[in-house]
């Protein structure tokens, strides 16, 4: 016996409002805009039309996940969140679902009824209560048409049969036995009633509590839900900001790495800078003091000339000829005078020592062109490399040089610590 709830006043449809034109009907396949729902209210109709099984396979063919939980792992619930929140996001997912409520259902109740949102209101009323099929049948058998109202006759006597049993000659084979004893009265059919309604107002409370269980149940596994999905959020969250953190600390990193090397290329640049000025400061200095000498020896041979002059008896100095211009000649170098020549790898050298240090390079360097031999150099063969040789500037530093090329030259090499000479020696042998 099927359960019918308790009957409660209702209010009526009222009346069609007059003047209103003819209303569109629906898509008979059913077609519905789903996606104009609220989250949690398509997650619900999607929970109230679909069975657990026919949700897991739409998850499925769909493709949908929720990260960090495997997608067979989800409730049936998280389920119809999931695909609430496609369908709301990409509106054509929403024939999937269509499709699995044609197939449980077999299609879309009243297709060619207009409604209304009086009729819409009833039709919502009816279909969320427990006494839907008694309205029903009242609104059909209320109906003008009689062919409306002989469809109510058909459901309502397989509703007898079903309450009531067969009627008479209907249950086949051979009738039962009159009970003895005597016929019942109107007391006992009221008896029957009233244990008739008991037991039906047993069965609706029963129903009544079954759904409250389940009602709880489910928003208990709700709570539950989306308090684990806010915890998941919140360490999301953190593990965003500390990948923030950690990039930014990086970027500083990077920039402090990038603003040293420039500073580091802008140092060896000026260090560069000045080797090439004192260089430059050397020569002008040479040529100064090769000036001094000429003036110099103008002035004595002023001199010589005067004095020559001033002794009696003396001749009249001669007329300059064409040798002349030979006494404003520099005086001749020493044999073991040697031009030096500065190489890029000295002055890439002279990076990182102290000014110190290379203010006594370059005085060991003019002093080893003016005399390679000179005791205080101590000059010696650097060994292992054919003509190199090495000259002490400091403890521990040494100046390396070679013998040019060209006559009368040397190359001024590289400033060195004195215990990386084996490693020198070892990288001018590959170089060779």
């Amino acid at each position: 016996m099927t359960k019918v709830a308790e009957r409660k006043p209702r209010k009526a449809g009222g009346a069609r409002r007059a003047g209103g034109g003819a209303r569109a009907l629906p898509d008979p396949g059913g077609d519905a805009p789903l996606e104009e729902l609220s989250r949690d209210a398509l997650s619900v109709l999607l929970y109230a039309g679909l069975l657990p099984e026919e949700t897991r396979a739409l998850v499925k063919e769909l493709g949908l996940s929720v990260p960090g939980f495997r997608a067979e792992a989800l409730g049936d619930v998280e389920r119809c969140d999931v695909l609430a929140d496609e369908i709301r996001a990409a509106p054509a997912t929403r024939a999937r679902v269509l499709d699995a409520l044609r197939k449980a259902f077999g299609g879309l109740p009243l297709p060619a009824l207009p409604l209304d949102p009086e009729a819409a209101d009833d039709l919502l009323a009816v279909g969320s209560s427990d006494h839907g099929l008694t309205l029903a049948l009242w609104r059909v058998l209320a109906d003008p048409e009689p062919a409306v109202r002989g469809r109510a006759v058909p459901v309502l006597e397989q509703l007898a049969r079903d309450w009531y049993g067969p009627r008479d000659g209907e249950g086949g084979g051979e009738e039962p036995a009159a009970r003895p004893g005597p016929a019942p009265g109107p007391a006992d059919g009221r008896v029957k009633e009233l244990e008739a309604a008991l037991a039906r107002a047993e069965e609706r409370a029963e129903g009544a509590r079954r759904k409250a269980d389940e009602q709880r149940e489910k928003l208990q596994e709700w709570l539950r839900e989306a308090r684990a999905r806010a915890a998941q959020a919140v360490d999301e969250a953190a593990r965003a900001r500390e990948a923030a953190e950690g990039s930014q600390r990086a970027r500083e990193r990077a920039e402090a790495a990038l603003a040293a090397a420039q500073a580091t290329d802008a140092a060896a640049e000026l260090l560069r800078s000045r080797g090439a000025v004192r260089e430059l400061e050397g020569k002008v200095a040479a040529l100064e003091a090769r000036a001094a000498r000429q003036a110099g020896r103008a002035a004595e041979l002023e001199e010589a000339l005067r004095a020559a002059e001033a002794r009696p008896g003396s001749a009249p100095a001669a007329a300059p000829g064409p040798q002349a211009p030979e006494a404003d000649e520099p005086e001749e170098a020493p044999a073991s005078w040697l031009m030096p020549v500065y190489t890029r790898e000295f002055y890439d050298s002279l990076e990182g020592w102290d000014r110190r240090i290379q203010r006594a390079a370059f005085k060991q360097a003019n002093l080893l062109a003016q005399d390679h031999r000179h005791p205080s150099l101590r000059a010696l063969p650097l060994e292992g490399l054919p003509g190199y040789y090495r000259v002490r500037v400091a403890t521990d530093v040494r100046l390396l040089y070679r013998r040019g090329d060209r006559q009368n030259t040397i190359e001024v090499l590289s400033l060195i610590d004195r215990e990386d000479l084996d490693r020198y020696v070892r990288q001018a042998k590959t170089r060779q």
